[in-house]
C-alpha cells in the first residue's frame, strides 16, 4: 500500500503558533486540530468554577457526603441507579410529600462539556439589553425601551413605496413600478435603500448576525465568541480578503421584542392581542360556578398555564409565546439541510394566531450540514428573550393608549423527536430513561445490546440487570405523573449528572437518569416560564403520522429490517401484507379512494405499494392510516389486531380535534393506555427477541391524552405551522447558487412585512376570511351561496317535488299534492369551516373527480350523511328559506361501527329514494364517500353492490383555521 500523503496547513492557535494575529506555523491537519482543542481547553479552564466559590464548610460537607456514599466494594455510589420506586403505589413512594416542593440543585461540574453548557446558562441568567456578551445595535436597544407612542403616519410617496416593496418583487420590478408612478402621477417614490431604511425604522426589526463555523459545527456566541477556530473541526473563523478579515459564514437571528411592540401599535391588532384576557375572564367565571365542564379549546385551558397564572407568573400586560424549531432539506436530491425556528404569540386567538401573517421567524441556520452544538445557535435568540424577561419590554398599547412594561412568558418549546433531544438535554429515544416529559418509565434492553425500549411487560425468562423490574401499570403511572413531580425529579437527576466526578461516572449517570446536560432553556427567568421539563410539548404531527406508520407497516409486511435473528416471521400471524400481490392490491384500493376525496382534503394519498418509501408526506399518512385504514385494513388484519388498531385511530381522531370535551379526553386516555398495553400482548408476547418492537413512539402516544388536560388540544402546539413556514420560505428561494442566504433574506423580509401589516393593517391586501367571491350570497353564520346558478327557474323531478312539499308543510304551509314546484338551482355553498360543498347537478355534468357533494347533516334525530342534488331558495308564507335537496345514506352498519370504535362507517346509498329538503345550515362539513371494497367479503345482504364508506377530514381545522390554507374557490376546480 503506498504511504498516505500528508496535507500541510497553517495553524494559528494561541497555545503553540502565535495566535491569529501572528504569521502561523505549518502543521499537519491532525496537529492543527489538536492545537485548536488545546485552545478550547484553555478557554474552559478560565471559566469560573462554582466549586471554588463555595464556603469551605460547604465544600467539605460535599466531599464528606461523597465519601459516605462510596461503598466498601469500590463501586461509585454516585451512580444513583434507580430502585424503581415509581412502580410502588403512590402512598408508598419515597418523598411523596416533598415532591410538590421546589428542588434547587447544587452544581459542582467537573466535565468540560457540562462546564461549557453551564457557562451558556449562566450568561442567560445574567442577560441584559446593554450586555456586551450579545451586543445589539444601539437603534434596536433604543426601540426596545422607547417604542413609538402614536399611530403610523406616512406620506403618499412613502405609502406607495411600501406598497410596491411589500409586493415581494425583485429590485428591477420595484424600480419599474416606481418609475411608472413618477411618470404618470408625478409622485417620486423612495429608492430601494430608502424604503428598506423606512421599513427598519417603522418595525424596529434589525437582524442580529453572528459568525458560525463554515461546516455548521457551532456558532461563535457566548463562551465561543472569542474563538478564532472551530473547536470541532478546526476550521478558521475568518478568511482574508485583501487586508481585511471577513467571517467565513454567518447566521441570522430576528429579535422578538420589536415584533411584540408592533402587534400593539395599531388599535385593531392591539385589540386582537386582548384575546387571552377575555379567555381567562370567561374561564374564571366558569370555575367560580363549579368544576370545568366546557371543552378544552386553547393552551389557556391547560392546568399548567392556570397554575402559572395563579402563582402570579403572568401579569395583565405580559405576552405568552411559543417557540418551535425544526429542520428541513431544501432540495430533494442533494444535501441541503438547514434549521429554522419561529415564534407564535399565544395572546392572539387561534383563528389568526397560526396564519403566516402572524408567524414570526426566529433563527435561520444555514446548511448544508447539521449543527453539532445547537445551544450556540439558539443562544442569541434566547439571550434576547431572557433580557426582556428580566428588564421588561416597553409597549405602547394603541387600544387603550397606554405605555406599559410587559414581560415575555416563555410557555412552550416545540420540535420533533430528534430536534427536541438537542434542545431539552435529555438522552433521546434510544435511552434507558427516554421520555421527553420525564415520566418515570424505565426502558428494557436485550442482552448485550445498548438500545433500550420502553416495554411495560417484563419478558419471560428475562434477567438483564437494571431492566428486570416488574410489569408497569401504565394507567397508574400516567395518573400519578404531574408537572410538579416531573420538575422535582428532573432537578434531582440533573444534579446527579452534572456532579459526575469523571467521564465513566458521567456515562453511567447519564444512562440511569436520562439526562445528557442541562437544557439551555433553564437559563431563562423561571418566573416567566413553565417549569422544565413541562415546557417541552408533545409532537402531534410527526409522532402519529410518521413514527407510528413507520413501525406498523414493516410489522404488517413482515420485513426483515425489523426481524430479529432469533425470531421467525412465520410466527407473525399479524403480517397480513407479507404477500406482495395482496400489498399491491391494497395499494390500488388506496389510490382509487383518492378520486373521491374532496379538494378540501388537500393532498390525496398515493399508492403506498409504490410510493411508501418515496417521500410519503405526513398529511398523506394522516389520511391513509387514520382515515382510509379502518375500512381498507378490515379483513386484512386478524380481528384482535384490527380492534387494537381502531383504538389508536379513534384516540388520534380525538387528539386532533380543535375542541375536546373532558369526557373525550378521558376516552382518549383509556384508549391509548389500552393500545399501549395490548400492543405488547399482541406483538411482543413477552419475547426478549421482540423488545425492539416497543419503540419510544408507542410510549409517547400515551402522553397525548394527559397533555390535553395539561396544555390544551395538541393541535395548538403542533408542528404543522413550522412545516408551512419552511415550505413557504423554501418556495420563495430563487437564487439557487446561494439558497441559504436567499432564504434568510426572505425570512427577514417576511418578518418586517408582517410587522408593517400589524402596525398598519391597511397594507394587508390578502383575502380576508370574511370576504366572498363575486355574486356570492352571504347567508350568515359563515354560510354562503356560490355560483354556478341556473339562468332561470326549472321544474324539479317528482321525487324532489314530494320532498319540497313535505318541507313546506313542516313550515306550516298548506300545499296540495297537485302543486307544481320550480326552483332556480345553485351549485355550491361555503361552510363555516372553510370547506365548499358542491352538488350532483354540476359535478355529474362535468364528470369531475374528487367529488365534494357528500356532506354531514345535523338533524334533531342525529347526524346523517347525504348527497346534495343542488341548493336553492324557496319562499314559504312570505319567508325566504335557503335549502338543499339531498339523497340520504343509510345509518352506519352497527356491527362494523361498534367493533371499530366508530371509525369504520359503512353505509348504503338511498339515491333518489330517500330524498329530503333540508335547511342549508344543517350541513356541517364535507366528507369523502367512496365505494366500500371490503364489505362484500363478509356480508351478503343485498346491499354489498351499493356500499360506501365515509371518511371525515382528520383535524378539520388544521389547514383552514390554524395555518390559513383554504379550499380553491374556483368553480368546480380540484387540484391534486
Amino acid at each position: 500500500m503506498p504511504p498516505r500523503k500528508s496535507t500541510s496547513v497553517v495553524c494559528y492557535c494561541v497555545s503553540y503558533c502565535g495566535g491569529p494575529d501572528g504569521a502561523g506555523k505549518t502543521k499537519s491537519v491532525s496537529t492543527r486540530n489538536l492545537h485548536n482543542r488545546k485552545d478550547t481547553t484553555a478557554l474552559l479552564a478560565q471559566l469560573p468554577s462554582e466549586e471554588t466559590n463555595q464556603p469551605h464548610s460547604t465544600a467539605k460537607k460535599a466531599r464528606g457526603r461523597k465519601r459516605k456514599r462510596a461503598g466498601s466494594n469500590g463501586r461509585d455510589s454516585n451512580l444513583d441507579i434507580p430502585e424503581f420506586s415509581h412502580l410502588l403505589p403512590p402512598e408508598e413512594q419515597p418523598g411523596a410529600d416533598e415532591e410538590a416542593e421546589t428542588y434547587t440543585p447544587s452544581f459542582v461540574p467537573r466535565l468540560d462539556d457540562i462546564k461549557l453548557t453551564l457557562e451558556f446558562i449562566k450568561l442567560l441568567e445574567n442577560a441584559s439589553i446593554d450586555s456586551l456578551i450579545e451586543p445589539i445595535p444601539s437603534a434596536l436597544r433604543h426601540r426596545l425601551r422607547n417604542p413609538p407612542t402614536e399611530p403610523l403616519e406616512l406620506t403618499t410617496a412613502q405609502r406607495l413605496s411600501l406598497d410596491f416593496y411589500l409586493c415581494d418583487g425583485s429590485e428591477d420590478v420595484y424600480q419599474r413600478e416606481c418609475a411608472a408612478v413618477e411618470r404618470n402621477l408625478g409622485v417620486k417614490c423612495l429608492s430601494l435603500d430608502e424604503v428598506k431604511s423606512l421599513v427598519t425604522d417603522i418595525t424596529g426589526i434589525i437582524p442580529i448576525v453572528r459568525d458560525m463555523c463554515e461546516d455548521v459545527c457551532m456558532a461563535y456566541t457566548g463562551p465561543f465568541s472569542s474563538l478564532e477556530h472551530c473547536p470541532f473541526c478546526g476550521k478558521a473563523r475568518y478568511k482574508l480578503k485583501g487586508k481585511r478579515r471577513i467571517p467565513c459564514k454567518q447566521f441570522t437571528t430576528l429579535p422578538l421584542g420589536p415584533w411584540l411592540q408592533c402587534l400593539h401599535r395599531h388599535p385593531v391588532t392591539s385589540k386582537l392581542m386582548g384575546y387571552r384576557g377575555e379567555f381567562i375572564e370567561e374561564l374564571e367565571k366558569e370555575l367560580r360556578e363549579g368544576n370545568k365542564t366546557s371543552s378544552y379549546r386553547d393552551f389557556f385551558d391547560g392546568s399548567d398555564f392556570q397554575e402559572a397564572y395563579r402563582c402570579g407568573k403572568i401579569g395583565e400586560h405580559d405576552i405568552v409565546v411559543l417557540h418551535s424549531m425544526d429542520g428541513a432539506q431544501l432540495y430533494r436530491n442533494k444535501t441541503s439541510d438547514m434549521q429554522m425556528s419561529l415564534w407564535l404569540v399565544l395572546d392572539l386567538a387561534p383563528d389568526g394566531r397560526f396564519k403566516l401573517l402572524r408567524v414570526y421567524p426566529g433563527t435561520i441556520i444555514p446548511g448544508p450540514n447539521k449543527p453539532k452544538h445547537h445551544d450556540s445557535f439558539l443562544f442569541p435568540s434566547l439571550y434576547h428573550v431572557s433580557a426582556l424577561q428580566r428588564e421588561g419590554l416597553s409597549i405602547w398599547k394603541a387600544a387603550i393608549t397606554l405605555l406599559v412594561t410587559a414581560f415575555v412568558f416563555f410557555a412552550l418549546q416545540c420540535a420533533d423527536g430528534p430536534g427536541m433531544a438537542t434542545i431539552n438535554g435529555l438522552t433521546g429515544h434510544k435511552g434507558k430513561v427516554h421520555c421527553r416529559e420525564f415520566c418515570p418509565i424505565v426502558g428494557r434492553r436485550k442482552p448485550r445490546e445498548k438500545q433500550y425500549s420502553p416495554a411495560l411487560a417484563k419478558p419471560d425468562e428475562y434477567s438483564v440487570a437494571g431492566c428486570d423490574h416488574p410489569d408497569v401499570d401504565l394507567y397508574g403511572l400516567l395518573q400519578n405523573h404531574t408537572s410538579s413531580a416531573a420538575a422535582y425529579r428532573y432537578q434531582q437527576s440533573l444534579e446527579t449528572v452534572v456532579n459526575s466526578r469523571n467521564k465513566t461516572t458521567y456515562e453511567v449517570n447519564r444512562r440511569e437518569n436520562g439526562i445528557v446536560k442541562p437544557t439551555l432553556l433553564s437559563g431563562l427567568d423561571q418566573n416567566h416560564t413553565l417549569p422544565i421539563p413541562s415546557m417541552f410539548a408533545p409532537d402531534i404531527m410527526h409522532l402519529p403520522n410518521l413514527n407510528i406508520p413507520d413501525l406498523f407497516f414493516p410489522l404488517w409486511r413482515g420485513q426483515s429490517k425489523i426481524l430479529d435473528s432469533q425470531d421467525d416471521v412465520k410466527t407473525w400471524h399479524w403480517a397480513c401484507f407479507i404477500d406482495p400481490s395482496i400489498w399491491d392490491a391494497h395499494g390500488k384500493d388506496v389510490e382509487a379512494c383518492g378520486d373521491y376525496m374532496p379538494g378540501s382534503f388537500d393532498r390525496k394519498p398515493r399508492n403506498p405499494a409504490e410510493k411508501l418509501t418515496s417521500g410519503y408526506k405526513a398529511w398523506e399518512f394522516l389520511l391513509y392510516f387514520y382515515g382510509l385504514g379502518p375500512c381498507l385494513f378490515w379483513q386484512h388484519l386478524p380481528p384482535e389486531y384490527y380492534t387494537h388498531y381502531c383504538k389508536l385511530v379513534r384516540a388520534i381522531h380525538i387528539c386532533l380535534q380543535e375542541e375536546i370535551t373532558p369526557t373525550e379526553a378521558e376516552e382518549a386516555l383509556n384508549l391509548l393506555c389500552d393500545f399501549s398495553e395490548e400492543y405488547e400482548e399482541l406483538y411482543v408476547q413477552r419475547k426478549t427477541c421482540r423488545l425492539h418492537f416497543v419503540r419510544p413512539a408507542i410510549h409517547a402516544l400515551s402522553h397525548l391524552a394527559p397533555d390535553i388536560v395539561r396544555l390544551g388540544p395538541a393541535i395548538i402546539y403542533s408542528q404543522w405551522v413550522m412545516e408551512r413556514l419552511i415550505g413557504y420560505l423554501g418556495g420563495k428561494v430563487t437564487q439557487h447558487s446561494n439558497p441559504y442566504a436567499n432564504l434568510t433574506q426572505r425570512a427577514i423580509r417576511m418578518a418586517q412585512g408582517n410587522a408593517i401589516k400589524a402596525v398598519d393593517p391597511t397594507f394587508d391586501y390578502g383575502k380576508k376570511p370574511s370576504s366572498l367571491p363575486q355574486y356570492a350570497v352571504d347567508l350568515g353564520n359563515g354560510y354562503s351561496l356560490r355560483h354556478a346558478r341556473d339562468s332561470c327557474v326549472r321544474a324539479v323531478s317528482d321525487i324532489e317535488a314530494a320532498a319540497f312539499k313535505t318541507f313546506m308543510r313542516s313550515c306550516g304551509a298548506q300545499v296540495s299534492d297537485a302543486h307544481k314546484i320550480s326552483v332556480r338551482r345553485w351549485a355550491r355553498i361555503g361552510l363555516p369551516n372553510g370547506q365548499i360543498a358542491r352538488s350532483r347537478w354540476k359535478e355529474d355534468m362535468k364528470e369531475l373527480k374528487r367529488t365534494a357533494r357528500n356532506v354531514t347533516v345535523s338533524l334533531p334525530q342525529g347526524t346523517c350523511f347525504a348527497e346534495i342534488h343542488y341548493y336553492c331558495k324557496v319562499s314559504i308564507q312570505n319567508i325566504e328559506h335557503q335549502v338543499a335537496v339531498a339523497s340520504f345514506y343509510s345509518a352506519p352498519h352497527p356491527e362494523l361501527y361498534a367493533s371499530s370504535f366508530g371509525t369504520y362507517i359503512s353505509v348504503h346509498h338511498n339515491r333518489d329514494i330517500d330524498v329530503r329538503v333540508i335547511d342549508i345550515k344543517c350541513i356541517s362539513s364535507v366528507v369523502m364517500v367512496a365505494p366500500d371494497p371490503r364489505y362484500g367479503m363478509v356480508y351478503r345482504d343485498g346491499t354489498e353492490g351499493n356500499r360506501f364508506f365515509v371518511m371525515s377530514k382528520p383535524g378539520l381545522k388544521v389547514l383552514h383555521n390554524l395555518i390559513g390554507l383554504v379550499e380553491n374557490d374556483e368553480e368546480d376546480v380540484f387540484e391534486d
